[in-house]
C-alpha cells in the first residue's frame, strides 16, 4: 500500500520499534480523516523514519534520552523503542506527510 497517508487528512504516531539489522520498522499510528479516528500498525522503512524525526525536530520536538529505550540482547541485537506518546505530553500529529518508500498496513 503505497503513499496511504494522501487518502488521510493527519497522522497521529503513537510508538516505533525496530530491531538493529532490519530493514523495516513498525509504527503504531492512528489515521484521522473527517474527524474519524482508525489505529492501525505499518511497517515503513527507516527513511520514512529518519524523514519523520527532522519533521519533527523541523516543528521543534526534543527528541532527547528519554524518547529512547534500548533493549540489548547477548547476541548483539539490539531492539529500539521510540514512544512518540511520550513528547510535550500530547499526541505527535504529521499533516501532509507522504511515504517515500512501501508501506505495508498489519491487519489481523
Amino acid at each position: 500500500m503505497e503513499n496511504l497517508i494522501q487518502l488521510n487528512n493527519q497522522l497521529i504516531i503513537r510508538k516505533v520499534t525496530y530491531e538493529t539489522h532490519q530493514a523495516v520498522v513498525t509504527a503504531e499510528c492512528e489515521l484521522v480523516r473527517n474527524n474519524r479516528r482508525v489505529r492501525t500498525s505499518f511497517l515503513i522503512s527507516h527513511t520514512d523514519l529518519n524523514r519523520i524525526l527532522a519533521k519533527l525536530i523541523a516543528k521543534g520536538y526534543n527528541l532527547d534520552s528519554s524518547f529512547y529505550q534500548t533493549i540489548h540482547f547477548e547476541d548483539g541485537t539490539q531492539i529500539v523503542d521510540c514512544q512518540f506518546d511520550q513528547l510535550d505530553g500530547e499526541p505527535v500529529v504529521l499533516e501532509d506527510f507522504n511515504f517515500n518508500d512501501l508501506v505495508t498496513e498489519i491487519r489481523a
